[in-house]
């Protein structure tokens, strides 16, 4: 006999994006159901995580207001003081100062933050459901029902009046909607790995621009840093082939020895890179978040800030609606979201572009341009309060 939980909201998905999501909504009375595929992953490892996320201080002010934030291991968390941004002939400052500002934000662990979000996910009333594997979807008069194959416990079926579907780049969800996405590569791979500098990093996050060809060192306790660095193909497939003592020296050399000797302190670990976006981020009593309406370039490493973002206005608007699955608050979701969306997808492609253009006019430009950026204090102080949101 197949079980049946009802709940006001069921999450699918428990990555970053969908923890959040279980507590926001947990947090305001509701109750919620998270599922997951598989049994999460929640000690926290000594090592260092090869996956960090930039936080901007809005979302680290938004996850302190969940007391997200009193779990995490502050110990591994870094601020960011001053960005530097680096192409062939300019550079450009951007420090908190600039907008009186105590930081421009943090540098946190994968690892750490989803161990924060999991502690704060025990001590509210939320029903997890892991193990589980999706197989249908219903549409009823008053709610939408989920069912669902456990491992162990055979069938079970959520009635819910809005699921929130938090399940990746490749969402379930989002294919059972008939919701199409719009696909662009970029050719491109992500390497990722930590490295111990030789000097101290001043807590500033580096970054360099080259065509197609992105290096970023972010600052970690203890002068460790982490490595993103975003390249054609072809030329991460030769890196990827390295040990890691000639990598490190392939890193020294491409950021110009700022850091001094870099030896590596973790694997070397590689994604493929793809702009993908949700031709809807709705359907009946669904909302979808992070990855599973929207995908960018890691440059503006504004990825995970960005599905944050989605779960502050889908909680927001869910306060003002006794059914929390109405189509006239789901169409104010999705016209609320798609301007950030559409910002962030220009800004990150933008930029590949801009610094991959061969014409000598347009590369002259772009190097007046981030000189200007430098001089002026008005413009560096709304960019980077733009940047802190």
């Amino acid at each position: 006999m197949t079980k049946k939980i009802d709940a006001d909201i069921v999450v699918v998905g428990a990555g970053l994006v969908g923890l959040a999501a279980a507590i926001a909504f947990a947090k305001q009375g509701k109750s919620v159901v998270l599922v997951h595929a598989s049994k999460p992953e929640t000690k926290l490892k000594k090592a260092w995580d090869e996956r960090v996320y930039a936080l901007t201080p809005a979302t680290e002010t938004w996850l302190k207001e969940l007391d997200v934030w009193a779990g995490v291991d502050k110990s591994r968390v870094n601020d960011i003081n001053a960005m530097h941004i680096w192409d062939a002939e300019a550079a450009l400052t951007l420090a908190d100062s600039d907008a009186n500002l105590p930081k421009l934000g943090v540098i946190i662990e994968n690892q750490n933050l989803q161990h924060a979000l999991w502690q704060q996910i025990k001590t509210l009333d939320v029903t997890v459901v892991t193990d589980a594997q999706c197989t249908s979807l219903h549409n009823m008069p008053h709610d939408i029902q989920l069912g669902l194959e456990l491992v162990l416990q055979g069938e079970i079926t959520i009635a819910a009046n809005l699921i929130v579907a938090a399940d990746g780049v490749n969402s379930w969800l989002r294919n059972q909607a008939n919701i199409a996405v719009k696909r662009k590569s970029f050719n491109q791979t992500a390497i990722v790995a930590n490295f111990i500098a030789e000097k101290n990093h001043g807590n500033i996050a580096r970054q360099w621009f080259a065509p197609h060809d992105t290096l970023a060192l972010l600052p970690l306790p203890e002068q460790y840093v982490s490595m993103v660095w975003s390249v054609s193909t072809e030329k991460a497939n030769k890196l990827l082939k390295l040990s890691n003592e000639q990598l490190s020296g392939q890193v020294q050399a491409e950021s110009q020895g700022v850091l001094g000797d870099l030896k590596p302190v973790s694997k070397t670990l590689s994604f493929e890179l793809n702009q993908q976006t949700a031709t809807k981020l709705i359907a009946e009593r669904m909302a979808l978040v992070g990855d599973a309406a929207h995908q960018i370039h890691p440059m503006a490493g504004q990825g995970v800030n960005l599905g944050f973002r989605d779960v502050m206005k889908l909680a927001e608007l869910t306060t003002k609606c006794q059914d929390m699955g109405d189509f006239n608050l789901l169409r104010q979701y999705e016209r609320a979201r798609k301007s950030d969306i559409v910002v962030m997808n220009n800004l990150t492609f933008g930029l590949d572009y801009l610094f991959a253009i061969e014409n000598s006019f347009v590369k002259t430009a772009t190097h007046w341009g981030l000189q200007q950026f430098n001089r002026q204090a008005g413009i560096k102080k709304l960019l980077i309060l733009q940047a802190a949101v």
